[in-house]
């Protein structure tokens, strides 16, 4: 990785004359870009020289060690370019000619990294539009210059993207240490970027645009170990099933479920953008403040108007807004006319000049009672939002405290001259209040992670034998679980169900309930009824047998008339449960990341509500307990205008479909809904468990 991304000779295989040629371009963007001449070596068999440096014939006419071959070549021939480095000993191979996965020639692909990995090769594409780095001063792409020299790595899936994305930074006054496209990753991707950039002493955060993961397990591992050394901020596209099947033919990535990749992120301490310019003003905050050490956040402003801006943004980032003492308004008094306000916004009015925002500043950076400072700035006609940005910087490095401070100015070109030169100074600053409440709030989130548990791994009491068994048999037989065996099979790991007899005929049900005791609840046994509800497939709260003969043909008339050809296997009669606390869990086996588990809360409109959260198996305790309050209902469970429920016993549920799920990954789903939660215990009332194949895996 360090020959690939910081080389200290450059080949370049496709080496052009020709101005309009890929190869042209990257080699004259080497050059241009500081690399030294004496280090790069153009490959063209037709041509003796291009722009000046001797060309060679192939690689294995090089007579010096190469680190990076950048190969431009049609894709016929990179296969044979590869070949070429392995006997030559190249360290990594940037692959930039397209008409691999990404137009469905896999197989030529997988071929590209049989060469490599026998060669010893690291392969970064192919489809790539190349890569820069500052630390050598190297820019082997056809974007077309170095940016600022700054902390943030940013790697993009598409190449496009990236080149808009370097403009974009640039005109912003954002420094990059790194821009890498990553195209079709047949070998290097973003999780063997992460890892290289942690140990980096350059860089400061990673930022990634991304359309899919190849290797969830991996990047997983990874993430959680980086992010707590290094911020990873990333763009996530393909949200929608348009936007995820373009993803597919984009890079011919696996698209995975958005609420996957939003799971993932949070237990990885990865921070998710929304947009590209969230992305970056993530990442300018995470990449240049200092943890703080406390929660009192004090905004500075000359603006009545910014401040009350600022005030709602903090509120809704959930940031803390000191109550300034009397003391500290004091002093603060001394640098504000008679009208300003010493309240949390510090109102400076708009007669505030350099010289008090630098006073003014200083004060809150000496003061060990604050511990973040917003500073806001709305362009008055009298003065020149420059000199203000240069006191701010002034002020900041003079008392080189450890605090985070953002800024925003408000206004025209010259307030974005002033952000500008605040960045390019250390100082995130943006075009509005809310921007810069985002980005401090995100510095705060990131903090807590880093301090955050790493969590242990809930035990939980199983009788896999059995659970295997009854696997076994549905799958012999070619069908998912009925509702009997899938309760029976979460009970094996401990989750509570009411006791259910299987009747099959009318005197069958009559005898059960009379053993259950009344009233009971009827419901069809069926593996093909997946919601009995809209089937018509369960009756309620039966007090006496006239009643549950009623139902007993009420049900089978009514399955048979809206699920024809659905399997009836049966009747099954179990006690009318008390009711408690509405809630949801469930599995879906994600095609990425494996086992996605959910909470939230339950009942016939869950996907209405959609009060759900998610997290990828296997859970630890910090992550069930942060998955449940994220939910309103976990308020519910809590106590809300009613007494506290067990909410042990819930998270010892969703321990139990994490366990069941990595046990046997043959199941794709689970689903129980409702879960009845009571002051002591809880009880399964509805459980469904699909199976996605016909052998067992995982046992």
């Amino acid at each position: 990785m360090e020959h690939l991304l910081r080389p200290r000779t450059v080949a370049v295989v496709g080496a052009s004359r020709d101005p309009t040629k890929i190869g042209h371009v990257i080699l004259k963007n080497i050059i241009e870009s500081g690399f030294p001449r004496e280090r790069v070596f153009p490959i063209n068999p037709n041509v003796d020289e291009v722009l000046g440096i001797k060309c060679y014939p192939s690689l294995k006419e090089v007579p010096y060690e190469i680190d990076l071959a950048v190969i431009a070549v049609p894709a016929s021939i990179v296969p044979r370019v590869l070949e070429d480095c392995a006997e030559r000993r190249v360290k990594a191979a940037a692959i930039v000619s397209s008409g691999f996965k990404e137009v469905g020639n896999v197989e030529a692909e997988r071929n590209l990294l049989e060469i490599a990995k026998k060669g010893g090769v690291r392969i970064l594409g192919p489809n790539i539009v190349g890569l820069i780095d500052t630390v050598v001063g190297l820019n082997a792409s056809f974007l077309p210059y170095l940016p600022d020299r700054g902390g943030i790595v940013m790697v993009s899936q598409s190449g496009a993207l990236a080149a808009g994305l370097l403009a974009w930074t640039k005109l912003k006054g954002i420094g990059l240490l790194d821009v890498i496209s990553l195209g079709n990753r047949a070998d290097v991707d973003e999780s063997d970027l992460m890892e290289f950039f942690s140990k980096d002493v350059h860089a400061k955060a990673i930022a990634l645009y991304l359309e899919g993961v190849e290797n969830g397990k991996k990047f997983m591992e990874v993430a959680r170990r980086v992010s707590r050394e290094k911020p990873i901020i990333i763009l996530k596209a393909g949200k929608g099933w348009r936007a995820a099947e373009a993803v597919k033919s984009h890079t011919g990535s696996l698209a995975g479920s958005d609420a996957a990749y939003d799971a993932v992120f949070k237990q990885c301490g990865i921070v998710r953008a929304g947009d590209v310019r969230t992305l970056f003003d993530y990442a300018l905050s995470l990449a240049m403040l200092p943890d703080p050490k406390g929660e009192n956040v004090v905004i500075l402003t000359n603006g009545g108007g910014a401040g009350i801006m600022g005030a709602d943004a903090c509120e809704e980032q959930k940031l803390r807004l000191m109550d300034i003492p009397e003391d500290l308004a004091s002093a603060l008094r001394k640098w504000m006319p008679s009208f300003g306000s010493v309240l949390n916004p510090i109102d400076l009015t708009g007669m505030a000049t350099e010289k008090e925002y630098y006073g003014s500043l200083s004060v809150l950076l000496g003061d060990e009672r604050v511990h973040a400072i917003i500073t806001l700035f709305s362009h008055p006609a009298t003065l020149n939002p420059m000199n203000v940005a240069e006191a701010i910087v002034r002020c900041v490095n003079k008392v080189k405290g450890d605090k985070p401070v953002v800024a925003a100015f408000i206004g025209g070109k010259e307030c974005e001259d002033a952000t500008r030169f605040l960045i390019k100074n250390g100082i995130p600053a943006f075009d509005t209040p809310e921007r810069a409440a985002a980005a401090l709030a995100t510095k705060y989130r990131y903090a807590y992670y880093k301090s955050r548990p790493k969590g242990k791994h809930l035990e939980v009491r199983v009788e896999k034998d059995k659970a295997y068994g009854i696997l076994a048999k549905a799958l012999r037989e070619g069908r998912n679980l009925t509702q009997s065996e899938s309760c029976e099979l979460v009970s094996l790991y401990g989750i509570p169900t009411p006791k259910k007899i299987v009747a099959k005929s009318l005197e069958e049900a009559l005898s059960s309930a009379e053993s259950i005791g009344y009233p009971v609840v009827l419901e069809v046994e069926s593996p093909d009824v997946v919601h009995k509800t809209e089937a018509g497939g369960i009756r309620l709260n039966i007090k006496d047998g006239r009643e549950l003969e009623d139902a007993y043909y009420g049900i089978l008339k009514s399955v048979k008339e809206k699920a024809p050809g659905a399997r009836v296997e049966g009747i099954v009669v179990r006690p009318f449960v008390r009711e408690g606390v509405q809630v949801a869990v469930g599995m879906h086996r994600d095609e990425v990341f494996g086992p996605l588990i959910m909470f939230g809360s339950g009942g016939a409109l869950v996907e209405l509500y959609r009060d759900v959260s998610f997290r990828v198996a296997p859970l630890t305790d910090v992550d069930v307990d942060e998955m449940m309050r994220e939910t309103k209902v976990y308020h519910v469970l809590e106590g809300f205008r009613d007494a506290p429920k067990d909410v042990r016993s819930v998270k010892e549920v969703l321990a139990a479909v994490s366990q069941l799920s990595l046990d046997f990954d043959v199941i794709s789903d689970v689903d129980i809904n409702p879960l009845f939660v009571y002051e002591r215990g809880c009880m399964a009332f509805d459980v469904k468990i699909m199976l996605k194949g016909s052998s067992l895996c995982g046992t």
